[in-house]
């Protein structure tokens, strides 16, 4: 595998999407500790995971949309088939 030089951008895709990982499987974390407003805490940290995935997304490009949508699709092409 040949090394190639992260730009900004990518190094940010790939920071975006570490942290927005780390908010998401700390949700399951988060529910079994106590402190006060749990809902709410647990609320933010999913939206801003979200937030955080749709923004790597975004920097990742047109073809990366395109790959997803592309995925998408024949996953749910494949499941309208076996019915």
């Amino acid at each position: 595998m040949s090394k190639e030089k992260y730009n900004l951008k990518s190094k940010l895709e790939y920071t975006f999407l570490g942290i927005g990982t780390l908010c998401l499987v700390g949700v399951p974390i988060l529910s079994f500790m106590d402190f006060p407003d749990k809902a709410a805490t647990v609320l933010v940290i999913l939206i801003i995971g979200e937030a955080l995935f749709l923004i790597t997304i975004t920097l990742s490009g047109k073809d990366y949309m395109e790959k997803i949508k592309e995925s998408l699709s024949e996953f749910f092409f494949f499941k309208r088939k076996k019915r």
